[in-house]
């Protein structure tokens, strides 16, 4: 939770600080130039994704989440220190190396939870620490108004920098390790062995078709959501502290719902929830373009708080891999010893094909801001009817539990 509150006092208006001229306390930098930033940003993580989780399937959980942690201390301060777009690119390669404990964290979070309650687990786990995300951005949103882009990004860095120190210390010291000792002997470290290829081969049909939706709203995400803000702010006309009220009130209605659904997801299946959320994905950035009334936008974003919570977390948290019923379906039907090399796997290549779009996204952007809108949401929509075919949730079956290692 801690991460979230101070995360979101620079997260959520990065990308409107690089835009903003220097005279105006941000870096000035070109449009196009924050397209290739968040493309060279997203390489950077591509590389440490499938290595991380091969890394966790053969060290363990607990090593590659507190290193990971650990680098994540460190380049918010890079950031911090930054006063050009030039400067801040180490940082924010820093910051996409320390993604390669994700695989890691899913699956570490996957094995603690029992199948029968993994829906109403994961919709917990995201229900705790998405409560943040209800009032920090009409925080962060008041914060930046009073004290002014430059210096409220640069001391949001900066606060960020030292949470993340305790947040590393108490990950050490708090988490105990998943991983069976026997599962690990079995892994080799090399993250691109013919293994990998192999596991990833044994998967289910469900699991070439949740990589092909990742895909698709990876690359939707990565060519739109850079940009959303600086719309909103720049084109829509709304103040900080409307735009970060838009998320509140979003993240008020879907964080109650995500245990629910999660629940829910335990005893109708994953299926439903994962197309709803899928389904009702394109709205989140259309509705910008649709309507330039804040009160409209008030109701537009209500919409969106339930389909995201109904939907298991897809919109405002879900990120393009998915929110608890998604993660659910992944746990049901990958084994534990390949969870985190198959969670890697499936963020690398969802990755490199979406490298391009960033730049594509500051490209339009530059030329036209709602025609940016509406391509991303056109490409969510071609998600819908792959999971409508292919994507099914696996018999019932009885699993053992999982031992944990001190």
């Amino acid at each position: 939770m801690l991460y979230q509150v101070f995360n979101s006092l620079w997260d959520l208006w990065w990308s409107l600080y690089l835009i903003t001229p220097v005279e105006e306390g941000g870096l000035g930098t070109p449009v196009t130039i924050v397209g290739i930033l968040a493309t060279i940003q997203n390489t950077s993580q591509i590389l440490f994704q499938l290595p991380g989780g091969v890394i966790a399937d053969k060290i363990g959980r607990k090593k590659v989440i507190v290193f990971g942690s650990a680098v994540r201390t460190v380049a918010p301060f890079i950031m911090y220190l930054a006063r050009s777009w030039q400067m801040v690119v180490p940082g924010m390669i820093m910051m996409a190396v320390a993604s390669l404990y994700g695989p890691a964290f899913n699956a570490l979070i996957s094995e603690s939870i029992p199948k029968e309650n993994r829906g109403a687990g994961f919709g917990a786990y995201r229900m705790f620490t998405s409560v943040p995300q209800i009032f920090m951005p009409i925080v962060g949103g008041y914060y930046f108004d009073m004290l002014g882009l430059g210096k409220a990004v640069r001391y949001g860095l900066l606060m960020f920098t030292v949470v993340m120190g305790l947040i590393t210390i108490t990950r050490h010291l708090v988490i105990k390790e998943t991983l069976r000792n026997d599962d690990a002997e079995e892994q080799s470290m090399n993250p691109f062995n013919k293994d990998v290829i192999d596991t990833f081969k044994r998967q289910p049909r469900t699991v070439y078709a949740m990589l092909t939706v990742a895909v698709i709203g990876g690359i939707a995400m990565r060519t739109t959501w850079t940009f959303l803000t600086p719309y909103a702010i720049n084109h829509v006309g709304l103040t900080n502290t409307q735009y970060g009220s838009l998320q509140s009130l979003a993240m008020l209605i879907s964080v109650p719902l995500y245990m629910i659904s999660g629940a829910l997801a335990d005893k109708y299946g994953r299926f439903p929830f994962i197309l709803l959320a899928r389904g009702l994905g394109p709205f989140d950035s259309l509705s910008l373009y649709l309507f330039k009334d804040y009160s409209q936008l008030l109701w537009a974003y209500g919409v969106i708080g339930f389909a995201g919570g109904l939907g298991g977390g897809r919109l405002r948290g879900g990120g393009y891999m998915g929110g608890p019923a998604w993660q659910a379906l992944i746990t049901d039907i990958v084994p534990s010893k390949d969870r985190a090399k198959v969670m890697g796997f499936m963020g690398t290549i969802s990755g490199v094909l979406g490298l391009p779009f960033p730049t594509l996204g500051g490209w339009l952007y530059d030329r036209n801001p709602d025609l940016l809108l509406l391509a991303g949401s056109l490409l969510e929509m071609v998600s819908i009817p792959i999971i409508l075919l292919f994507v099914r949730d696996p018999p019932k079956t009885i699993e053992p539990e999982p031992e944990i290692i001190n």
